[in-house]
């Protein structure tokens, strides 16, 4: 772990990444009940409130904090909203400019009207710290609900914005189904229970010494590269005076910094936390036909698409598959920090190198290295460091990982079914994976598959399918607010705008909205071992209980 302490100064130190606190606040809907406003919302307990999409509390929240650079924290722990214990205090908000409320919505804002009450509800699962896992505690509702007192709306407009922005102004509240928690809620969980594996043949461990999402396919595929948001964007919705003001006490550190960028919304709001306040600067996506990925909805997309799906551009993998579902790529293929050789997955992959988590997967039941009807494949996680050779990010091969028998980790544990044909295993899909990439990244995919096949040198090759949570995707990707827009370059309001018009799974049946965004990892790993003892208990299936090592 020392290697990792080390990258976590140096990383303070810059400025650069999960050292300092962060932004991540609530995106997804939430619901506001406001006399006299039909609303249109689609969820069930909610019909007829206004939905928003996103939220922040105060006028200027303070940033989340980091947890864990050493992975030493659990994320086994469910934390309360950052809502105000009492007033008088503000709730910002995002309004879809299709809401059926929202005409009404501004008349009340425009009239200057102080209303008595407003209700509000907000879910407990998207207003949670973005590094937790685990499940919803009993005494946690699925939605935080609030009264709201002596309200006053304020409304500023962008006309080409496609969300109108609310300050929800209050000298008082109420929390009415929950109290506020000094502390998080510990949680408990229990180790996942795996089937068992194919009975015959061979086993092969690997462990992965590169994970990332799949963001390139051709060295042309970016005629221009995405962009960090400009000054001029910083002042341009200020008043003449209030830009000349912020201008002057800028000018002495080289103008707007990353502190004061995210507040470049109408009446200073912060579009890391609502970007869909400003108009749409516009999101460069790849030029490409040949993507690697999965075929995630059975639809090869020369024809109208499935009920279950979104109309989309699908490619066609390197080895001929056509249908392939990749909308991840098309957000990611133009932001150079996102590419093969860009700031994140060079960071990301260090700090496991460098001794954080291992990721292990082991492929079970080979009889044949190049067809076989029945394969298993196994993710799991290992607490034992890489061993590099000491003068390069070269992994060295063959060394033993024990198997961590963490709740934490190993409730999170998935094994596939597969066929291998002609020395490819493709398996067959599961309903979730939760991915540990290290202390500051556990996230989910839906319908989750994999491609894999063993290399010439005895390593693996491997490819990770599923859809992920663009909401989830998102408030991840700007945890590090404008740090992270200046650092990995990219524009949070066009990252957000292209990001919701690209999901393309998962539809809600209440709302008919997509929620899921195609993806695919690549994965490369060396081979490794398993202690016997504990190959043995994961081969029979069941709960991992730890079986120590000899």
């Amino acid at each position: 772990m020392d290697a990792v302490k080390r990258l976590a100064r140096f990383l303070a130190v810059a400025g650069l990444a999960f050292a300092s606190p962060a932004w991540a606040d609530y995106m997804g809907p939430s619901y506001l009940k406001v006399p006299g406003v039909e609303g249109g919302a689609a969820q069930a307990k909610y019909q007829g409130w206004v939905r928003a999409e996103g939220n922040y509390w105060t006028a200027r929240p303070p940033r989340r904090e980091i947890r864990g650079i050493s992975g030493k924290e659990s994320g086994l722990k469910f934390t309360g909203p950052r809502t105000p214990a009492n007033g008088p205090s503000a709730l910002m908000l995002a309004i879809d400019k299709r809401s059926p409320g929202l005409a009404r919505m501004m008349e009340v804002c425009r009239s200057g009207a102080k209303l008595p009450e407003l209700t509000y509800a907000e879910s407990s699962e998207l207003a949670r710290h973005p590094q937790e896992h685990g499940p919803r505690p009993s005494s946690v509702p699925e939605f935080y609900e609030y009264a709201l007192r002596g309200v006053r709306l304020t409304c500023p407009v962008v006309a080409d914005a496609p969300e109108q922005a609310f300050g929800v102004h209050f000298e008082a509240i109420e929390w009415l189904n929950y109290t506020p928690q000094p502390r998080p809620i510990p949680l408990t969980t229990a180790p996942a229970r795996l089937p068992g594996s194919a009975r015959s043949g061979t086993s092969r461990a690997f462990v992965v010494s590169w994970f990332a999402p799949v963001a390139d396919a051709n060295p042309g595929q970016c005629p221009v590269m995405n962009r960090k948001p400009t000054q001029d964007e910083y002042f341009a919705l200020m008043p003449p005076e209030r830009a000349a003001q912020q201008r002057a006490a800028l000018a002495k550190g080289g103008g707007a910094n990353t502190v004061v960028m995210p507040f470049r919304g109408p009446d200073e709001m912060n579009v890391i936390l609502l970007p869909g306040l400003v108009a749409d600067p516009g999101h460069v996506t790849p030029v490409a036909d040949v993507v690697r990925g999965f075929d995630l909805d059975g639809d090869d997309g020369s024809g109208p698409p499935p009920s279950h799906t979104r109309a989309h551009r699908n490619f066609t993998s390197p080895d001929g598959r056509k249908g392939i579902d990749n909308q991840l790529f098309t957000i990611q293929g133009c932001i150079a920090g996102w590419r093969r050789n860009g700031f994140l997955p060079m960071i990301g992959n260090e700090l496991r190198r460098a001794g954080g988590l291992s990721i292990l997967i082991e492929v079970s039941g080979i009889d044949n290295e190049r067809n076989d009807d029945d394969v298993t494949v196994t993710i799991l996680y290992s607490a034992d460091p890489m061993r590099r050779d000491g003068s390069s990010k070269v992994v060295l091969p063959d060394f033993t990982f024990r198997v961590n028998d963490n709740p934490e980790f190993s409730q999170d544990f998935v094994r596939f079914r597969g066929r291998l044909v002609d020395g490819v295993i493709m398996t067959n899909p599961v309903g979730k994976v939760t991915m540990h990439e290290g202390p500051a990244s556990t996230w989910s995919l839906a319908q989750a598959r994999m491609r894999l096949e063993f290399t010439a040198d005895g390593g693996l090759r491997a490819q990770l399918g599923g859809y992920r949570d663009w909401r989830e995707f998102l408030t991840m990707a700007f945890f590090q607010a404008s740090d992270y827009e200046n650092t990995i370059g990219f524009n949070s309001p066009a990252m957000y705008n292209a990001t919701r018009r690209a999901a393309d799974g998962l539809k809600d049946p209440a709302t008919g909205e997509f929620t899921g965004l195609s993806a695919a990892y690549e994965i490369e790993g060396v081979p490794a071992y398993i202690p016997p003892e504990q190959h043995l208990q994961l081969a029979a299936g069941g709960a991992f209980k730890g079986v120590p090592a000899r």
